[in-house]
C-alpha cells in the first residue's frame, strides 16, 4: 500500500513541513502546478508519471510533485487549505473518516467544484456521496478497496460465520491464531473485522443505513445490526480467534505473525496487501469474502474508492489544476495498475474492480452485495477512534455491544467538526 490505508493515525505536523510541504503559499509564474500526494515508498509512482506526461502534453507547463509521509499528508493538508497555502491539486482520502479526507474538506467550502468535468458523470452510483454532496462533486476517485480474509493460497475457505468459530477454535488447539490481530492505539485493525462484520448484518438488512445515519435517522445503539456485529467480534474473541496479548499487539507484528506461520489469515483492505507481502515475500496470497453471517445469501463485502484527486478552492492555478485531473483521469487505467490498484471509475461494465488476488470479491461487486466502508460516512473522526477502542476493549474483556456503540451515538454529527 502505498499506506493508502486512511484510518492511520494523524501524527502532529513536524515544523519542517510547515516550510516544504505546502503549495498555495510558495510563489510560483504561469504554468507552475504544485501536486501534494502522500509519500508511498516508490521512487517512481503513478503521480511521478502523470505529472510527467502532463508536462510534455502541456509545453511550458512545470509539475512539482511534493511528497510526504501518509500519516502527515491529512493533517498538513486541512492546515494548508485552511490557512491559504494550497497546493493545486492534492491527494486525499474520499468520504469522512479524518479532518482531511474529501467530504471533511467540502464541508468547510475548502475544496471547488469538479461537477462539471466530463469524467464526473462516470462515477458509479454507489460511490457518488463519497466525493460530493449530491448536486457537486469534489473529487476524482482514483482506486478501489475491499475488505476481505486474506490468506496463503491453498487456505482452506470458511463459508459460515459458525465455520469461522470453529476454525478458530481448531487453530487455538493447535497453538495457533486463525486471525492475525493488533489492537494496539493506532493499529485501526480492529475496526476492519468490525466492517466486515457490520456488512452482513448491517447491511444485509438495510442496505441504506449509511444515508439513514447521515440525516440521524437511525442511531448505532439502536440497531439491530450494529449490536449483532459488535456481539460477535466479542464470539470471535471468546473463540479465540486472536492470539493472546493482541491488544497491545501492532500491525506490524501481526503481519509478522502471518508471515510466520503463526496467524493462518488476516481481515484486511486490498490496500493494505504491501504490509502483509513484505512480512511473507515467497508467499502467493489470495483474498476472499469475510462470512458475517451463518446465511451465506447474507454476506456482504465492504467497498468502495479509496482515495482521490481534488481542487483546493484556494489553488493557485486553478484552471491548470482541473487540466491535470482531467488528464489523469483519462489515463487512469494505466496509473492505477503502475500502483498495483483498480480504477474506480470502470474502463467499463466488464472491468475488474478488484486486484486479480482478490477475484473471489468480484462478483459481490457485480451484484451489489456490498456495503460502503461505513467510516467514509461518519462526519466525526472520532468515531471511529471511539469503534476501535469500543472493540479493543472487547479484547481484553472488559465491555459489550452497548458500551461500544453509546458513546459513539453521543460523538455523532452530520457535518465535519
Amino acid at each position: 500500500m502505498k499506506n493508502r490505508l486512511r484510518t492511520l493515525c494523524c501524527l502532529a505536523l513536524a515544523p519542517p513541513l510547515l516550510a516544504t510541504g505546502c503549495g498555495g503559499g510558495d510563489a510560483r509564474g504561469d504554468g507552475e502546478l504544485v501536486l501534494s500526494v502522500w509519500d508511498d515508498g516508490r521512487k517512481e509512482g503513478s503521480f511521478d508519471v502523470a505529472a510527467r506526461e502532463f508536462e510534455k502534453a502541456n509545453a511550458g507547463v512545470t509539475v512539482t510533485v511534493k511528497k510526504t509521509p501518509f500519516d502527515q499528508h491529512l493533517q498538513a493538508l486541512r492546515r494548508q487549505l485552511a490557512t491559504g497555502r494550497a497546493p493545486d491539486v492534492a491527494l486525499t482520502v474520499l468520504g469522512y473518516g479524518e479532518s482531511g479526507t474529501a467530504r471533511a474538506l467540502a464541508d468547510k467550502g475548502l475544496l471547488a467544484d469538479l461537477s462539471a468535468a466530463s469524467w464526473a458523470g462516470g462515477i458509479p452510483k454507489d460511490y457518488r456521496s463519497v466525493v460530493g454532496d449530491g448536486s457537486k462533486v469534489y473529487g476524482l476517485p482514483i482506486d478501489t478497496m475491499a475488505i476481505g480474509v486474506l490468506a496463503p493460497k491453498g487456505t482452506p475457505v470458511p463459508k459460515t460465520f459458525s465455520e469461522v468459530l470453529s476454525r478458530c477454535r481448531e487453530a487455538a488447539a493447535g497453538g495457533k491464531a486463525a486471525f492475525a490481530m493488533a489492537g494496539h492505539e493506532d493499529s485501526k485493525m480492529p475496526h476492519i473485522v468490525g466492517f466486515a462484520l457490520a456488512a452482513s448484518t448491517v447491511f444485509a438488512d438495510d442496505p441504506g443505513h449509511a444515508a439513514k445515519r447521515l440525516a440521524n435517522q437511525a442511531t448505532f445503539a439502536g440497531t439491530a445490526g450494529w449490536a449483532k456485529a459488535v456481539e460477535r467480534f466479542g464470539q470471535m474473541k471468546d473463540a479465540r480467534c486472536f492470539a493472546e496479548g493482541v491488544a497491545g499487539t501492532t500491525r506490524e507484528a501481526a503481519a509478522r505473525s502471518l508471515g510466520e506461520g503463526k496467524a493462518q489469515m488476516v481481515v484486511a483492505p486490498t490496500v493494505t496487501l504491501p504490509l502483509w507481502q513484505a512480512a511473507a515475500p515467497k508467499t502467493t496470497f489470495t483474498m476472499f469474502p469475510f462470512p458475517g453471517d451463518d446465511d451465506p445469501a447474507r454476506v456482504r463485502v465492504p467497498a468502495g474508492p479509496s482515495s482521490g484527486l481534488v481542487v483546493p478552492a484556494k489553488a493557485g492555478a486553478p484552471a491548470l489544476a482541473k487540466r491535470f485531473v482531467d488528464h489523469y483521469a483519462a489515463h487512469r487505467v494505466r496509473y492505477t495498475a503502475l500502483d498495483d490498484a483498480v480504477p474506480a471509475i470502470p474502463e467499463g461494465p466488464d472491468a475488474r474492480r478488484v486486484p486479480a488476488y482478490a477475484a473471489a470479491l468480484e462478483p459481490y461487486l457485480r451484484d451489489g452485495r456490498t456495503s460502503p466502508i461505513m467510516d467514509q460516512h461518519w462526519p466525526n473522526p472520532e468515531l471511529i477512534t471511539l469503534f476501535d477502542s469500543g472493540l479493543v476493549k472487547i479484547l481484553n474483556g472488559r465491555t459489550g455491544p452497548a458500551d461500544v456503540l453509546r458513546p459513539m451515538d453521543a460523538a455523532w454529527t452530520s457535518k465535519a467538526p
